[in-house]
């Protein structure tokens, strides 16, 4: 049986993808990082035509968790992006990003992000 998947901190979204902090029931005490790729969106050609499209994933919406030491390199960049002016960040889920990191002692406070 899948485990369930709940989201507590939106990170970030865009046109493209959603990063968030998630609980899996049966790892109740820990967050992971996860990413899902958002719906496909179709377009319309010069000519009117509407041409369906998929995203990286073929299609797929569902979140996935990314590994520990991948997750906290993926956090790292996305402190990076809101530094230089990256828009999409939900600032509570940011914030809730950085102290779990720091709790992980995967990135140091006293650091100026």
């Amino acid at each position: 049986m899948p485990q369930k998947l709940h989201v507590k901190h939106k990170v970030y979204s865009d046109d493209e993808i959603a990063v968030s902090l998630v609980k899996i029931d049966s790892h109740r005490d820990s967050l992971n990082l996860a990413i899902k790729w958002s719906e496909p969106q179709p377009y319309r050609r010069k000519e009117g035509e509407l041409v369906e499209t998929t995203n990286l994933m073929g299609g797929e919406t569902d979140w996935f968790i990314v590994p520990f030491s991948l997750a906290v390199g993926v956090a790292r960049v996305l402190i990076e992006q809101k530094v230089t002016g990256l828009s999409g960040f939900d600032e509570s889920g940011f914030s809730a990003m950085v102290r779990w990191l720091v709790e992980l002692e995967e990135l140091n406070d006293a650091m100026c992000y």
